[in-house]
């Protein structure tokens, strides 16, 4: 851009060429004078044109503005300091439902609500005050007396004459508002169906679980009598089909609770080897009546005792046993530890169930992992778990690790999985041992009372108890529980959860409030027994005064082990 300075020169040169005369020649004071007045007023002229110029521009520009500004897509208001609109294009006018005649200096907040004034003005001062853009949801009211909501995008200019204007660009979000609340009700309906679901798995698993645990309970019971060969074989297939049942039943539940990012995963001390062990010798008798041998191959040198979820590594060891004996016909299903060295105190350890069955098809690789598929052949020989399945990989995720399979039609399937695991101190290898060879039995002469209303389950308890030397009484709900310990003393209280009238939950913070007598002990050990088993039951017992918990359907050496551990923990304290 020439400067001031350049121009002013440009402008004197052309002046003197157009006055034809340069004034340097030697003619007299008054012709000198003549001739600057000439070049003086030629100057004014040639100023006056080029400003000329510059209003036509301005105008063409002003113009221009107005017409871009009338027909912009995007409604636009420019407001003075008190909210009154100065300019509207066509627009905004269309947006409000009405003409831009009567919208000149009417101001904006009669197009409100009055919950939204305070937030429009706020909105002006700010673009005021401030000096950059400012931006706020509003909701406006229409002509036709219609509700939207709009975005307000603003930032300050001057007006024509120097005073302060806000520029605005109002944007309809009405459809985005309602995109958004329908994702916050489908939200909210989504919430609320779980939680009907979980209510639903809840009070499912109750109502199955209650009458499971009086036909394991008894089962095993019968089985410890005097049987002819047949009645055994009897109840052992009932025996069987209950814990097949009750299996299905947890794996409903599990299936949730990862659903819902409800299991959360321990980190205990636990010996590797006496996992491995159990899993054993839980399923010894199912390989030995197919006939086909469960073998276990872990190296000497594989680290003994290792912190995890001792659990959950055993229930995907479980599944992955069972769907081997299940689908395996003659050979043997094979259990192999490998162990990796990952950093000084983490360890991979690796699980392979390697079994010698039919093998997969390509399609049933696929399905394997799908929840509740079936993978159906002519003779129904394989039926794929998949709850079990999916539970797994699932759990084996959530511990750092995973799970993957190896299979063909033509020889058996080889499922791992792999989870990164730290090694014990010494204390803690101290502490496991200790706990392993604790001494195992009864208190002699310890009384229990038993807080349940179901007889069976009350048959149950009382005559696991009794063989095991235990004084049982018991009682039918929380009052008579109470009444009971006002009367004579006991050394352990099994208090049922869902009792008629007063529940375990209340009677046991009753327990806990009362004073101290000759016979009755507000700090006697109370154990719940409940078929509740999803996650925060165990917790909310423990917060209401329980001591420990045992889920239905219990079996004896559950019972047993925490009753023993409990009286113990009470003794020892």
């Amino acid at each position: 851009m020439m400067s001031p300075e350049r121009s002013n020169e440009t402008t004197r040169d052309l002046a003197e060429q157009l006055a034809g005369k340069d004034h340097s020649t030697g003619d007299s004071e008054q012709d000198r004078l003549i001739y600057e007045l000439k070049v003086h007023q030629i100057e004014l002229e040639m100023q006056n044109a080029e400003l000329q110029g510059s209003q036509q521009e301005l105008q063409r520009s002003r113009a221009q503005y107005e017409i871009l500004f009338d027909h912009a897509p995007i409604p636009y208001f420019v407001f003075n300091t008190e909210g009154g609109i100065v300019e509207v294009n066509q627009g905004g006018a269309a947006l409000l439902k009405t003409e831009r005649k009567y919208l000149e200096k009417k101001p904006f907040v009669v197009f409100l609500a009055r919950e939204y004034h305070t937030r429009f003005f706020s909105h002006l001062r700010r673009v005021f005050d401030l000096g950059y853009r400012q931006s706020c949801e509003i909701q406006i009211s229409t002509r036709d007396g219609n509700q939207i909501w709009a975005r307000m995008e603003s930032r300050n200019q001057q007006g024509t004459t120097g005073e302060p204007r806000c520029l605005t660009a109002i944007l309809d979000i009405t459809d985005q508002k309602r995109i958004e609340d329908d994702l916050i009700l489908a939200r909210e309906n989504a919430v609320t169906a779980n939680q009907a679901k979980s209510a639903f798995l809840a009070n499912m698993s109750h109502e199955i679980r209650t009458p499971m645990s009086g036909i394991i309970a008894m089962t095993d019971l019968a089985l410890q009598t005097p049987l002819t060969e047949e009645q055994q074989g009897y109840l052992a297939v009932i025996q069987s089909s209950a814990r097949s049942l009750l299996s299905v039943v947890d794996d409903v539940l599990d299936v949730s609770r990862v659903e819902a990012d409800h299991i959360s995963i321990e980190k205990k001390p636990f010996v590797l080897q006496e996992v491995i062990s159990t899993v054993q010798a839980m399923f010894q008798p199912n390989a030995a009546q197919k006939r086909i041998a469960l073998n276990v191959e872990i190296p000497a040198a594989v680290t003994p005792v290792l912190k995890g979820d001792r659990n959950r590594l055993r229930q995907i060891l479980v599944n992955l046993v069972s769907n081997a004996i299940q689908h395996t016909d003659r050979g043997s299903v094979t259990i192999r530890v490998s162990e990796e060295e990952v950093s000084d105190f983490l360890r991979e350890i690796t699980v392979e169930v390697a079994d010698t069955g039919r093998g997969m098809s390509p399609v049933e690789q696929r399905q394997i992992y799908d929840v509740f598929n079936r993978a159906d052949g002519d003779t129904r020989r394989y039926e794929a778990t998949g709850l079990g399945l999916s539970i797994s990989r699932r759990l084996a995720t959530l511990m750092g690790g995973q799970l993957y399979f190896e299979s063909s039609t033509d020889g058996g399937s080889r499922f791992f999985f792999s989870v990164p695991l730290e090694i014990s101190s010494e204390e803690e290898i101290a502490g496991t041992a200790e706990g392993a060879g604790g001494d195992a039995g009864t208190p002699t002469g310890a009384r229990i009372l038993v807080a349940e209303d179901n007889p069976i389950n009350i048959l149950v308890i009382r005559t696991v108890l009794e063989k095991a030397g235990y004084e049982v009484l018991s009682v039918n709900n929380g009052e008579e529980a109470i009444r009971m310990l006002e009367q004579s003393p006991f050394d352990l209280v099994l208090m049922d959860i869902s009792m008629p009238g007063m529940d375990g939950l209340t009677a046991t913070g009753e327990i806990r409030r009362r004073e101290r007598s000759d016979t009755f002990n507000p700090d006697i050990p109370v154990v719940a027994i409940s078929a509740h088993s999803m996650k925060g039951d165990r917790e909310r017992f423990l917060a209401a005064g329980m001591n420990d918990y045992i889920s239905k359907p219990f079996v004896r050496e559950t019972v047993l082990s925490v009753i023993h551990d409990t009286l113990a923990a009470r003794r020892d304290g």
